[in-house]
């Protein structure tokens, strides 16, 4: 017995180290794909910069007789970044911090290199995986409009002005506090955020005139704007009662009844099957009926009933 469970015990640690294995093996795969795409991302926007760079210093020592760019393939695209490199890469390890904003936030940009810093604006979307967010109206930038869009039904631009993802720590939260001095609110930069039990506070703050942790609402969804075609049905139409209850017929034809239910089921009742034209009788072990009479069986108790009397 001691030699089982010593046995026993190995293969479960085996199989232990084995699943250690696999998981450290499929985390490094991730995070190898993950640097490997970050740094083809990385590349090809260090190109475009690079190449920007040089014909920005070709133009202006060549001064007029610098060359013209915006000519042939890019004479409507010239100047535009493409759309590969806008977006941010995700991380796939699953190790993406939770920085407390959401869509309807107000937030300002702090970031030492980005161009719009001290502007404020409002959260337009949120990618948590790739701890960036785009802010309406900050950070505009005019991307070509990718082919795809272009083969569309409707007429696309060749030049698209949209906003350029800021990442998650070069901004932050925007938010109204009471002034303890003047009693009026004022909007204050959250420099960090508490996230407990679904909620956020501003870490390390105290309200003085409630003694209590400033407590930060969750922005309100905005509702979607619906906008009437000529193929919408009408409201009359929508509210209008086509169908009125009534016991003078079933309320569905009789073969999605049959449909629905098995009218030939050996569990439907005597009267059902009756009204279904099914013959009528007494099923035995397989399932097959018996149309004849049924003798009752006689009840047997402690071997007198069922006898006629006695």
């Amino acid at each position: 017995m001691q030699k089982l469970l010593k046995r026993t015990s190995q293969v479960q640690k085996q199989a232990a180290r084995r699943q250690r294995i696999t998981r450290s093996k499929n985390a490094s795969d991730t995070r190898k794909l993950q640097h490997n795409q970050l740094k083809v991302h990385n590349q090809a926007k260090r190109e475009v910069y690079v190449s920007a760079r040089q014909a920005q210093r070709e133009d202006w020592n060549l001064g007029p007789l610098a060359p013209r760019r915006d000519v042939g393939d890019n004479a409507e695209t010239y100047g535009t970044v493409p759309i590969r490199l806008v977006e941010s890469v995700e991380k796939m390890d699953g190790k993406w911090k939770n920085w407390g904003i959401r869509e309807g936030d107000r937030v300002c940009v702090v970031g030492q290199k980005e161009r719009d810093k001290g502007k404020i604006g409002v959260v337009r979307e949120v990618r948590e995986k790739a701890e960036s967010c785009k802010v309406r109206g900050i950070n505009m930038i005019s991307i070509a409009t990718p082919e795809y869009m272009k083969t569309s039904s409707q007429p696309q631009a060749p030049v698209q002005i949209t906003e350029a993802p800021l990442p998650l720590s070069s901004v932050r939260l925007v938010t109204p506090i009471t002034d303890p001095s003047t009693g009026h609110k004022r909007d204050v930069i959250v420099n960090e955020i508490t996230l407990e039990k679904g909620r956020r506070y501003i870490a390390n703050y105290i309200n003085p005139l409630s003694s209590q942790r400033h407590f930060i609402p969750w922005p309100d969804k905005e509702k979607p704007e619906f906008q009437d075609n000529d193929d919408d049905t009408l409201r009359i139409d929508v509210e209008q009662e086509t169908w009125v209850p009534t016991l003078l017929r079933a309320p569905m034809p009789s073969g999605v009844i049959d449909e629905l239910r098995n009218k030939y089921s050996k569990y439907g009742s005597e009267s059902e099957r009756e009204g279904r034209g099914v013959e009528v009788g007494w099923w035995d072990a397989k399932g097959h009926v018996d149309a004849g009479p049924r003798t009752e069986p006689a009840e047997k108790d402690g071997g007198e009933r069922g006898r006629g009397g006695e």
